[in-house]
């Protein structure tokens, strides 16, 4: 007998897309990337987080990165997952330092950057050493980002107190992360200079 193939999906971050998990395209476990929702002006997390789960209906496995992850837990319970994966990500508000200074810099730079037609340069120095690649894909993710999109997800991020999941849920974080800092909970997996 086959074994069933679970349904995976992974959400990213905040002013990223799908194009943030082409390198785990290489997996052996396919997974699905959902397009953004549209976000309302009186949305916190969890009423995002709801119109996304009914959007991407039941799966097996939920996971996100940053902004991303934050939802995954939001939204387990919603999608039924047996397992939620949290990546870099945080379990509460208080383990977000400064995100809104940071998200709000960034829709600065998203604005002035299509002012200048792409000609202005993102420092991405916070993310840590990029290969030029990375960085090149980084920017361009960021000039397709939505600014209200942006803001709004910020917002909900600041506001959101956690959620209980209803399913083991494991979290990797780097240890030089400076967006998000693990304060009400520990990793499951410490990634050395990431």
């Amino acid at each position: 007998m086959r074994p069933q193939a679970i349904k995976l999906v992974l959400i990213p971050g905040i002013g990223v897309d799908e194009r943030l998990f082409e390198p785990q395209r290489a997996l052996l476990t396919p997974f699905s990337v959902p397009k953004w929702i549209d976000p309302r002006q009186e949305d916190t997390l969890e009423s995002y987080a709801s119109r996304m789960a009914d959007k991407i209906g039941p799966c097996d496995a939920i996971g996100g990165v940053s902004f991303g992850g934050m939802l995954a837990q939001a939204m387990a319970a919603a999608v039924g997952a047996r397992v939620v994966i949290g990546i870099a990500t945080a379990r509460a508000n208080r383990d977000i330092p400064g995100v809104l200074r940071f998200s709000e810099s960034m829709a600065r730079g998203i604005s002035s950057i299509r002012a200048a037609h792409g000609r202005a340069v993102i420092d991405l120095g916070f993310l840590g050493p990029l290969s030029e690649r990375w960085h090149k894909l980084s920017v361009r993710m960021l000039m397709d980002a939505s600014i209200d999109l942006v803001r709004a997800q910020a917002k909900m991020a600041v506001g959101w107190k956690g959620a209980p999941v209803p399913c083991p849920a494991k979290f990797i974080h780097g240890d030089r992360d400076v967006v998000i800092r693990p304060r009400t909970f520990k990793p499951d997996r410490i990634i050395r200079g990431g």
